[in-house]
């Protein structure tokens, strides 16, 4: 299977080439609003799935073949946590090798209070590791760590790559109702934040079908309020939406683009319209013969319809 997605519309990074490391999901948490879905296998353990050299040959083909149309930057993301795979440093150099395009690395952070794995990744020209909790309690009830990392491993991890990390510093945090929105758990999520230091803090919400159908986004009130308690370099998310040339990829190429993308995480059809490029008309139609074949579904949450990958969300169903 290819390691390469995309590109997908990314809300904080335009059109962004994906990187898939892993055929399954494979992270050191199982937040309950993961958008890959559900975790219970939690590890902490670094692997080496598909070969390095295979991932560069693959985006040095993409590349390539698309120099009139390069992706905006190139992101580690995907089924898993980037820096359980052992090698990702010898990507990173290999990227740099071939292109001028960005490298970003989107991870939990929890691995970057070891000096061997936080020095693989000190070359990326994005890093955008997570804090959405600002006590050991909600670490544990909303990340669902695996047992050998707590809470102040994550924050001293977080804390000594700003140290050392001469690149662009975005920390990510994601807030769920109930969770990290009091006042309180704010207030001491922002102390943290003071503490790391970092370039810019993105600040997010559950905006695709979660892990767990209960959780809930923060309302634009309670966003607004952590925003202005975090400061001017407070950066709310905001929708991505392309404009431009429309190029057509049809047929088998064209589901494939989209089974593979989904099966990462669901999309609406308009980010996928968007992100590959293509009409309404010849998304549709592979949209239509997808479900025929009964290989996507529809999930509806927060009042938008989202397409998943049967093998990850199984049928469709309804969440709000």
């Amino acid at each position: 299977m290819s390691a390469l997605f995309g590109p997908v519309p990314s809300r904080r990074f335009g059109r962004s080439l994906g990187i898939d490391l892993f055929t399954r999901k494979t992270c050191t948490f199982d937040c309950l609003y993961c958008e890959v879905g559900s975790n219970p296998e939690r590890t902490d353990a670094v692997h080496l799935t598909v070969p390095a050299e295979q991932v560069l040959g693959e985006i040095s083909a993409y590349l390539g073949e698309n120099l009139q149309d390069l992706p905006d930057h190139i992101t580690f993301a995907g089924s898993g946590e980037p820096t359980l795979y052992r090698d990702i440093d010898r990507i990173i150099e290999g990227i740099h090798r071939i292109t001028s395009v960005p490298v970003v690395l989107l991870t939990n952070g929890s691995l970057l209070h070891r000096k061997m794995i936080r020095d693989r990744i000190l070359d990326v020209d994005v890093l955008v590791p997570s804090l959405d909790a600002g006590s050991e309690a909600v670490f544990q009830k909303l990340n669902r760590p695996v047992s050998a990392i707590s809470y102040e491993d994550l924050v001293n991890g977080l804390i000594e790559t700003r140290q050392v990390y001469t690149g662009h510093y975005l920390l990510e945090v994601l807030l769920v109702d109930g969770f990290n929105t009091g006042i309180d758990e704010m207030e001491r999520l922002v102390a943290q934040i003071n503490r790391i230091n970092p370039d810019a803090v993105q600040v997010n919400s559950v905006f695709r079908p979660p892990a767990d159908a209960t959780i809930r986004a923060a309302d634009t009130q309670t966003v607004n309020r952590f925003v202005e308690m975090v400061g001017e370099r407070a950066k709310p998310v905001s929708y991505y939406n392309r404009s431009g040339q429309v190029r057509e990829i049809r047929g088998d190429l064209l589901r494939q683009v989209i089974l593979k993308t989904v099966l990462i995480r669901p999309c609406t059809p308009a980010e996928l319209t968007a992100s590959l490029g293509v009409s309404e008309s010849a998304m549709n139609g592979a949209v239509l013969e997808l479900k025929r074949q009964g290989k996507i579904c529809e999930h509806r949450h927060g009042g938008d319809m989202f397409l998943a990958h049967t093998e990850r969300f199984g049928a469709s169903e309804e969440t709000t």
